[in-house]
């Protein structure tokens, strides 16, 4: 079978577990990417069981696991505290593999370790043709000019060529949540992850390392009321009264880099428009309560890249959204379903309600996971 000529648009996590993959097999790929230089991120991020079973399929659990954190339990509290509900993740069905955390940056600084000279950096998609047999490519970049068999959009949330491929869609929805993600340095904290919940408003403190924490804090706000403030008076405002080590946290922030922005998923999962395929955000992107951007990423990759080696592009397009879509279906809907609950979570009796369910089936991410287990 010849190879199919393929474009991948984004370098991003699902762009480059891609590229990696396609080289593994031996399909030849062209990679661009819109910046001028690989992202220096100052979050954090959580990879689960699944996400770290897709990394030893890709060969990268071992640099990944060097670099990482792992941890062991999950709880959630309320604001000044009390426990609601704790789960053991080396307890089965959640010990099939190990749960950590890391900085974003070094999971994308080994993504890219031997891809970096490949990627066409300040590289974009100008416009394109979309025909039975392939793309055509119109880009400034002469060397990614012209037609494609397959083109794989690894753009992210805001994903252009999704947007274009369905012009008269809506393609995201925001979810009237604003949030906030950073890394604090904090020597010997002696965390596992705990997420602080009081009405609406959510503090978490993931560890990365012994002496440092991902922190991701968010609050219902359909009116954009902290749009525009300032992150640090914000997180002090909405979360100087929780107890537990959250006020040192805060007080560590110093000048530290805070990520602010709203929650925002795909509508539903996207897979194909004919010959243009979506993978990772761009595909499904949605809450990070079962924190399965990456796994999801990772897994989409693998998936593709093993469609494209037994078949050909048409039916390696069919086969991809044969077996993904009952699984991401399902994550998108598990990751999402709990946000219809946020406004109600500003009411007494709903965060009432709230605490009980979690008293019930313990931590919501856990028993999410479990579910995945299982599937």
């Amino acid at each position: 079978m010849t190879s199919p000529r393929i474009l991948i648009s984004g370098a991003g996590v699902a762009g480059l577990s891609l590229a990696r993959r396609l080289e593994q097999l031996g399909i030849a790929h062209v990679l661009i990417e819109k910046r001028a230089a690989a992202p220096i991120s100052s979050a954090g991020i959580a990879l689960p069981f699944n996400a770290i079973q897709a990394l030893r399929q890709l060969g990268l659990a071992e640099p990944v696991l060097a670099a990482a954190h792992e941890v062991s339990e999950v709880s959630y509290t309320k604001k000044d505290g009390r426990v609601l509900g704790r789960a053991n993740l080396r307890d089965a069905p959640l010990n099939q593999d190990k749960f950590v955390a890391m900085r974003r940056s070094d999971l994308h600084a080994i993504l890219m370790d031997g891809i970096a000279p490949r990627i066409h950096f300040q590289t974009t998609i100008e416009s394109f043709d979309a025909r039975p047999d392939g793309v055509q490519v119109n880009s400034a970049n002469s060397a990614v000019h012209g037609h494609y068999d397959l083109v794989v959009s690894a753009e992210g949330i805001h994903s252009d060529l999704r947007q274009r491929s369905f012009a008269d869609e809506t393609t995201t929805v925001d979810h009237n949540v604003a949030n906030w993600r950073f890394v604090v340095d904090y020597p010997q904290h002696g965390l596992q992850p705990i997420y602080m919940l009081a009405r609406s408003e959510m503090f978490m403190a993931y560890p990365i390392g012994p002496d440092a924490l991902y922190c991701y804090a968010h609050v219902y706000d359909d009116a954009r009321h902290y749009a525009k403030r300032d992150p640090q008076q914000s997180l002090r405002h909405l979360f100087g009264g929780f107890g537990g080590q959250v006020g040192a946290i805060l007080d560590r922030l110093g000048a530290q880099p805070i990520v602010s922005g709203r929650l925002e998923s795909v509508v539903k999962p996207y897979y194909a428009k004919g010959r243009i395929v979506f993978i990772g955000d761009a595909s499904n992107a949605c809450s990070p309560l079962l924190q399965q951007g990456a796994a999801c990423a990772f897994e989409d990759a693998l998936c593709l890249a093993e469609q494209l080696h037994v078949h050909p592009v048409d039916g390696a397009i069919e086969a991809y959204q044969k077996l993904r879509a009952p699984r991401v279906d399902w994550i998108v809907k598990a990751s999402d379903g709990p946000l219809k609950m946020m406004k109600m979570m500003r009411s007494p009796l709903g965060a009432f309600m709230r605490n009980m369910l979690i008293r019930r089936k313990g931590p919501l991410n856990a028993h999410g996971w479990k579910e995945l287990a299982l599937r």
